[in-house]
């Protein structure tokens, strides 16, 4: 969030009005100082053209105060070097998708008087991207001092990334960015890394459909270039229906605790008796569901079970104490159940770490729906 320092505008100023004076004095000068000197050029040329560099180095000094959300870097990673052409950083699609990212970002960080002027600008150390998901999805990340090398910028980036990234449940050829370009200012990294936090957590508007940048993309070796177009988003009218759709839809567990309560008790004892048959094969057991799933190992052991395999003991925390080894092993365990086409419950991962009890009877029901058949 870096701007202009008063001291370089102040002594843009300066020089301007030195300009003027300079004016002054020339049309000060008398007719008998002009005869003596011959015959007199013209000053007003070069006043003019002093006048002339001098605004156009105070625009240039102040060009980052409007450039706005715009400011971009360039991608050198690999074979080439990309760079956003002038005509998609001038595009009104364009422009509208970052401004409404850059709103969205400031509406969920209003309670941390967090205020996002440039998209790349702002986001390159990773302070902000840091309290985002902070606030979206409770994660904690430790690290907070801001960071003022290049090395700890790096390193605190890519720890906010990593959660990221793990948050979204996104593999590796899914990730369309990095510490680098995020560091380096790269809009398309930005622009990609924020659509997919919005569609995951919900955006409250709907964003542009189809926007495409085009990227000059040159070759190192031959510096050959050629313009690339890169897809930012997608049919954003039917993504911002479908996660509508998923928030509004309404399922058993939501009837059964809003209709009936008195029934709650019957059905977390079956879900119980279900999870104990399981657990019993490695001498374990479960006596709170609130309290007994919350840290993900017992939903690791039920599905390593009820598959019939065995999950490596450096792949989770047998005993979790940190937030982030909890959530580690309930998202471990939701991946392990959408490997087994178990269909995805209406719950996140950072819910059933906060001991939600609706979304620990999804987890739990769906483990049941599939594999009761093995309780006898």
């Amino acid at each position: 969030m870096n701007t202009p320092t008063s001291g370089s505008s102040a002594s843009l100023n300066k020089r301007l009005s030195n300009a003027s004076l300079y004016t002054h004095t020339i049309m000060k000068t008398s007719s008998e100082d002009l005869a003596a000197r011959g015959p007199a050029k013209d000053p007003i040329p070069k006043i003019l053209s002093k006048l002339d560099e001098l605004e156009r180095e105070k625009e240039e000094a102040l060009r980052p105060l409007t450039s706005g959300i715009m400011e971009t870097g360039m991608d050198e990673s690999g074979d080439y070097k990309r760079q956003v052409s002038n005509e998609s950083l001038k595009d009104p699609q364009v422009q509208a998708l970052s401004q409404q990212l850059k709103e969205w970002i400031n509406d969920v960080l209003t309670d941390d008087h967090i205020v996002v002027k440039n998209l790349c600008e702002d986001l390159s150390d990773g302070q902000v991207l840091s309290a985002l998901i902070e606030k979206l999805a409770g994660a904690k990340i430790e690290h907070k001092e801001v960071a003022q090398s290049i090395a700890s910028q790096k390193a605190k980036l890519t720890e906010v990334l990593n959660q990221i990234n793990y948050h979204l449940q996104v593999v590796d050829d899914g990730i369309k960015w990095n510490v680098d370009n995020i560091h380096n200012k790269y809009l398309i990294s930005v622009l990609h890394l924020l659509v997919a936090l919005a569609r995951h957590y919900g955006i409250p508007r709907r964003l542009p459909s189809f926007v495409k940048i085009q990227v000059l993309q040159i070759t190192k070796a031959t510096q050959q270039t050629e313009t690339i177009s890169e897809q930012i988003t997608g049919d954003e009218e039917r993504e911002h229906y479908n996660f509508a759709a998923r928030q509004q839809e309404r399922d058993v567990f939501d009837t059964l605790f809003d209709s009936a309560p008195d029934k709650l008790n019957a059905v977390k004892g079956s879900l119980m008796a279900f999870a104990n048959k399981q657990l019993s094969q490695i001498n374990r057991g479960c006596s709170n569901i609130e309290e007994d799933f919350a840290n993900g190992v017992n939903l690791v052991v039920m599905m390593s079970l009820a598959e019939g395999y065995y999950v490596p003991m450096y792949s989770f925390s047998m005993e979790p104490e940190a937030y982030d080894h909890k959530l580690h092993n309930v998202t471990l365990a939701l991946n392990l159940m959408q490997e087994a086409g178990i269909p995805r419950p209406k719950c996140t991962a950072e819910s059933i770490v906060s001991k939600d009890l609706k979304s620990t009877l999804r987890v739990l029901y769906a483990i049941y729906s599939k594999y009761k058949h093995l309780v006898k």
